[in-house]
């Protein structure tokens, strides 16, 4: 019996690490902190969103790290490109339990929209068992200048109701 051959993957000795793909650099409009003035859908509550965002494994991801207020909601996302698909993708979590993964195919036109599911919870609860929906969102990003992005936000619902928001970013 002959012994196989160890054809596992391993990560290289030395050298370099694989370099960042460069449509990652397409999101470097996100790096840094910023304060956003959130605009609710009618009928909601104005909010203050703080936003810092760095880099992450070599480059290849970028991570965001939220507070909004009132509310107290703490949450991450994290960006990256995906090579098999040629799409950008956002993975997103928060303190509250909510968490959606969303998918771009690029800017268009000025625009880096993002779609995808996602599970919102509606009032945090210890125990680990709350009510929420499930919804689709879309946030739709356009550069405003240097330091100075907004986030266009659509929530639609099972029914097929929308709703629409916005965050107004500048870089401190």
């Amino acid at each position: 019996m002959s012994a196989e051959p160890d054809t596992g993957a391993r990560p290289p000795r030395g050298g370099d690490p694989l370099p960042a793909p460069p449509q990652i650099r397409a999101l470097d409009f996100l790096l840094g902190s910023y304060t956003c003035d959130y605009t609710p859908p009618p009928g909601g509550r104005p909010a203050v969103l703080k936003l810092a965002t760095k880099r992450a494994m070599d480059g290849h991801y970028l991570y965001t790290d939220a507070t909004l207020e009132p509310g107290n909601v703490v949450g991450r996302s994290t960006f990256g490109w995906n090579p098999v698909d040629g799409t950008f993708i956002n993975q997103y979590h928060d303190n509250w339990g909510s968490s959606g993964s969303y998918t771009s195919s690029g800017w268009q036109d000025g625009h880096l929209v993002f779609r995808g599911p996602l599970t919102q919870v509606i009032t945090p609860n210890a125990t680990g068992r709350t009510s929420g929906v499930k919804l689709n969102l879309l946030d739709n990003y356009q550069v405003l200048g240097r330091g100075h992005f907004k986030n266009a936000t659509s929530f639609t619902f099972p029914d097929g109701s929308t709703l629409q928001g916005s965050y107004d970013c500048h870089r401190q």
